[in-house]
């Protein structure tokens, strides 16, 4: 009579799909960091160039006339801001309303980084 025992553990081939379930997860987490790290770069330089751009707006809406005249007092200037490259600002004056001389649209454009992203605000001003 032959004797069987039965031995307990994995075998090669379960040891094996177990470390390849395992390498999966691991190369998912790490794309999954990944991506994490990058979107939070770029939300970071929105949120950079979005406050530029408020500040801008803010700045020159004090700069408005009386009857509106279309300007651009700033147009493509090269600006220095923390975490951004290559950044330029337009700021733009126009007349939306001609039956309205008084109501004055601010445009204030920022561009920045490479490849180049905008950022765009406007505002109406009635002096």
């Amino acid at each position: 009579m032959i004797s069987r025992s039965k031995q307990s553990g994995f075998t090669a081939i379960e040891l094996l799909v177990t470390l390849f379930i395992a390498a999966a997860f691991l190369t998912t987490g790490y794309q999954l960091y990944s991506v994490i790290i990058q979107d939070s770069g770029q939300t970071r330089a929105q949120s950079r160039a979005s406050n530029v751009a408020y500040d801008y707006i803010r700045r020159y809406a004090t700069s408005a006339t009386n009857p509106c005249v279309a300007t651009t007092p700033l147009n493509n200037v090269d600006i220095t801001v923390d975490g951004l490259s290559s950044a330029k600002a337009t700021v733009a004056f126009t007349c939306p309303y001609t039956t309205s001389p008084t109501v004055s649209k601010i445009d204030v454009t920022i561009t920045y980084n490479t490849p180049q992203q905008t950022m765009k605000y406007s505002t109406y001003v009635n002096k």
